[in-house]
């Protein structure tokens, strides 16, 4: 689970947080990412932005930063930056299981790339650190400690020759490298939820071919969900009982689906993508985080109470995964807490790099409305969260 997010000098953040960072865990007055967040704010300040970035970290992490720049419609690293001059920095707190001691362990892991002579990305450094409580006092520990591709891991001296490759991504595969592998692990199994994006086409076979889908059992739904024959059909041969549980979960779920009794063929249809998000999580095998655009785009009121309450369930189940998403729609925030939404301001005084983030808990009047019993959705309608940063708590 995420805890908090820095992300400097990359697209529109010149230097911007949501959550904690390691050295702010033990205080009370900061505010963490939850197991469901909700990022609100006006077009273009920076929502979307947010979650691309992230995709970008983890396709820089599991591939290589190179590839990373240009795929998925990016326009190269140089273009990313606000300041050329300086490099990108992100910093990801983390609250991750470990097994083999069965405790929770936190753990942050910071990337440093900057543009080379030509332009292209270089890896810069990489760190992990540890938060350990000693005698009631926190202390940060180094696990991980690589600049220019030479430093240290784990204690041990090493070198990587290629400067598009992260540290993280080399020994996070090598199992003997426990905290590493666990960081590595969170950051592979993010999962970018577009059912409800433009792009997913016309049918759902639209983008089979051209997200390279091979035939048979699929474990999992692509990013789209265009394989959801695939995964039907794994479920189906891995687990009938599972399978016939989670389809008539789903069936009674979704009110335009109760009394259907075969599967839906058009996914452009918006019951049918509630079925997708339906069916994701459910998923035996859950991803640590799910970002998400819009997911109640194009769904009626009553499919929205039905997803927002499945995605609280789904954070009860999984304590230590999480749903991050994006919404223009006070419905689905309704029985949020302030503590779990996140919004997004700009002042556009510049072409990039002026987004706010805060935490709408951090605003007493916003406290004061939730405490008294009246719902975030209605407090978000009544216009007591856009365009309201830099509070100051009267406490």
């Amino acid at each position: 689970m995420i805890y908090g997010i820095n992300i400097v000098n990359f697209d529109v953040f010149d230097n911007d947080r949501v959550g904690i960072l390691i050295d702010e865990a033990s205080d009370v007055t900061r505010f963490r990412l939850r197991g469901l967040n909700a990022l609100i704010g006006r077009n273009n300040t920076g929502k979307s932005s947010f979650i691309n970035s992230m995709s970008f970290l983890k396709d820089t992490v599991t591939d290589n930063v190179a590839g990373a720049s240009t795929s998925r419609g990016r326009p190269g690293f140089f273009k990313m930056l606000i300041d050329s001059e300086k490099p990108a920095l992100f910093r990801v707190f983390f609250k991750v299981n470990n097994p083999e001691i069965k405790a929770s362990e936190y753990l942050q892991y910071e990337l440093e790339i900057s543009a080379g002579v030509f332009k292209s990305p270089i890896i810069k450094s990489e760190r992990l650190l540890k938060s350990v409580m000693n005698d009631g006092t926190q202390e940060i520990i180094s696990l991980m400690d690589i600049t220019d591709g030479k430093g240290t891991v784990m204690g041990k001296t090493t070198a990587i020759n290629d400067h598009h490759l992260t540290a993280l991504g080399v020994y996070g595969k090598i199992t003997e490298y426990q905290e590493i592998s666990l960081i590595y692990h969170e950051i592979n199994t993010w999962f970018f939820c577009k059912f409800s994006s433009d792009e997913q086409g016309t049918g759902r076979s639209a983008n089979y071919f051209a997200e390279g889908n091979a035939p048979g059992g699929h474990k999992h739904l692509n990013s789209h969900g265009t394989n959801l024959d695939n995964v039907l059909e794994y479920l189906r041969n891995y687990d009938s009982v599972y399978y016939d549980r989670c389809i008539n979960e789903i069936h009674s779920l979704i009110p335009v689906m109760k009394k259907k009794k075969n599967l839906p063929d058009n996914l452009t249809e918006s019951p049918d993508r509630l079925f997708l998000y339906l069916l994701m999580l459910r998923d035996p095998n859950p991803k640590s985080t799910i970002f998400i655009e819009a997911p109640d785009k194009d769904l009626y009121h009553d499919m929205v109470d039905v997803l927002a309450n499945e995605f609280r369930g789904f954070t009860i189940r999984h304590r230590y995964s999480q749903i991050i998403f994006s919404t223009h729609n006070p419905y689905i925030v309704e029985t949020m807490s302030p503590k779990e939404i996140w919004v997004f301001t700009r002042t556009f005084e510049t072409e990039r790099g002026d987004v706010t983030m805060n935490c709408a808990a951090e605003d007493p009047l916003v406290r004061e409305l939730f405490e008294q019993g009246v719902g975030m959705g209605a407090i978000w309608y009544g216009g007591h969260l856009d365009e309201r940063t830099g509070y100051e708590d009267e406490n």
